[in-house]
């Protein structure tokens, strides 16, 4: 047991070195000019070490917010998915505006220059929090076949819509608050799914899929 401790002690002292030489060097360079050979160099150690924990930068970079959606989805799932959609929408995506606005100084940087490698990896980890909520869940799986529109074009849609929103607040200087950001990306996007699915409420999609 005390030698599990020490390790994930050492792990953890291992990504945090590595998050912070990523964040000097993309304050320095830019995002794109960063290679994982600098990071490890910065950080005092060897791109084995580095691979051990990530597949590259990009992973490193969002690491935070996967874990953060992961463990909201963990704490929820054995809701029924329209419920968690209604009651759960807010945690969502307050939970990713919060976690942008931690790593707002990184994300300022990144913005700029508009990664797609990071926006393609934002996109991933949408999905497979969406896979994993639905997946864990009988319930779900069955509601979600009976959507008139794709779960993964939904998906898609909120990655896209969710990363809009980011970039714009990036441009702003993050002067909105997370809790503002939520309420207008709520207003915004929820609105404009449920009536795509034919619906006014949330609830109004319960009856129509339990009909």
């Amino acid at each position: 047991m005390e030698e599990k401790k020490k390790e994930d002690r050492r792990s953890t002292r291992t990504r945090q070195a590595l998050h912070l030489a990523l964040l000097e060097l993309v304050k320095e360079k830019g995002y794109e000019g960063v290679t994982v050979e600098e990071i490890t160099a910065r950080a005092n150690l060897g791109r084995t070490t580095f691979y051990l924990h990530y597949q590259d930068k990009e992973e490193l970079l969002l690491e935070n917010l996967e874990q953060h959606l992961t463990a909201l989805v963990d704490g929820i799932n054995n809701r029924s998915l329209i419920l968690w959609f209604h009651e759960s929408q807010d945690y969502l995506v307050k939970s990713i505006f919060a976690t942008v606005k931690e790593n707002s100084d990184i994300f300022s940087l990144i913005i700029r220059e508009q990664s797609n490698k990071v926006y393609d990896r934002f996109r991933g980890i949408m999905a497979r929090v969406a896979t994993k909520m639905i997946t864990e869940s009988p319930r779900a799986e069955i509601q979600t076949s009976q959507l008139p529109i794709p779960v993964d074009y939904i998906i898609d849609y909120f990655s896209g819509a969710m990363w809009a929103s980011i970039v714009w607040w990036a441009r702003a200087d993050f002067v909105q608050s997370a809790d503002a950001m939520t309420e207008r990306f709520r207003s915004l996007f929820f609105s404009g799914v449920l009536r795509a699915l034919g619906v006014e409420e949330p609830a109004d999609m319960v009856k129509s899929i339990t009909a």
